[in-house]
């Protein structure tokens, strides 16, 4: 069991770690209250910025339910993904330090937005890491501000930032970026704070396997079993998660020509499903797992309108939800 990722160490030293990594929240940021899920204390705090898929225009903002491109605030300090049309779901007087990026399509990934946003600091998929600090090293300079550091993150490795643990795995989407002939390798991530473990995937079409064994939550990987996997440094010990937010792009289309990169809700709900059933989805009492990037025809709907076609227990995440998770 040594070759394992183990995370429980992490359980019990959350503030220690946040000294370490220099960012701890800002009390008095101003934030709209949050649905209680349970006490912000013991969970994550999750602010959806964006919950739709592709592309944006200004006077779409006028609609209500239309959705930004998606995007979420952690704890009010960390951003994963981020451009140009979530400015005005930040609470205000936020500030964000850290930016983790999922991959570099448009509707994800903005150089001149991350520049603008403030943070200090922005994550990659090591594949790409050369080509976005030279993209926002440029930005920097035509918008005269301060560029962020761009952090190349390999796969499994976890990384402290404000408090919690970010450790991205692969996800089942693909780009046409090639830097110096290396392919670029898109990101899911492992959120972890306390005894809380966050799964943010999008974009992706389901989970690879390779994924869902560095967190832990492979029904394969049992106790019993885990030294046949242990030559391997990338399988993590057994070990549930928490909560659960996936990119549900194909609607309710289950055969949509987009399955090889995305998802649908049938999809969604079958890993999760699979995922309670097996033990690796413990969702606390009355807490829900949810669906954002949506596309098709969701991509207007209000999420009650959603919700009606949503099997238990997903919800539609929508622009300006902010949850507490487990």
């Amino acid at each position: 069991m040594k070759n394992t990722i183990s995370r429980r160490k992490f359980l019990a030293s959350s503030t220690a770690l946040a000294a370490v990594a220099g960012c701890m929240t800002d009390k008095s940021a101003s934030a709209p209250a949050a649905v209680q899920e349970m006490s912000a204390e013991s969970g994550i705090r999750v602010r959806f910025l964006g919950s739709g898929s592709a592309s944006w225009k200004p006077e779409w903002a006028k609609n209500p339910h239309m959705r930004r491109q998606s995007s979420v605030l952690l704890e009010n300090k960390v951003l994963i993904d981020f451009t140009t049309c979530s400015f005005d779901k930040l609470p205000k007087d936020c500030h964000p330090e850290v930016l983790f990026q999922t991959h570099s399509h448009g509707d994800h990934y903005n150089p001149k937005a991350a520049v603008k946003s403030g943070v200090k600091r922005m994550y990659v998929q090591e594949t790409w890491a050369d080509a976005a600090r030279q993209e926002v090293n440029a930005a920097a300079m035509e918008l005269s501000l301060p560029a962020p550091e761009v952090i190349g993150l390999p796969f499994g490795k976890p990384v402290v930032e404000c408090g919690m643990r970010f450790t991205g795995v692969p996800a089942n989407h693909s780009t046409s970026r090639v830097t110096d002939g290396t392919l670029e390798r898109t990101s899911l991530y492992l959120v972890e704070k306390g005894a809380s473990r966050l799964l943010y995937a999008t974009d992706t079409g389901g989970i690879m396997g390779d994924a869902a064994r560095m967190m832990g939550i492979d029904p394969h990987v049992k106790e019993k079993n885990l030294s046949r996997y242990t030559a391997s440094p990338y399988v993590h010990e057994p070990q549930a998660l928490t909560a659960f937010i996936m990119e549900a792009t194909n609607g309710d289309i289950d055969d949509d020509f987009r399955i090889f990169v995305h998802s649908s809700v049938q999809a969604v709900s079958r890993i999760v499903n699979m995922l309670i059933k097996n033990g690796r989805l413990v969702l606390p009492q009355g807490q829900h797992a949810y669906i954002t990037h949506l596309g098709i025809k969701y991509r207007s709907w209000p999420s009650e309108k959603i919700e009606k076609e949503l099997p238990e227990p997903l919800r539609a995440a929508y622009d300006g939800l902010e949850v507490v998770l487990g």
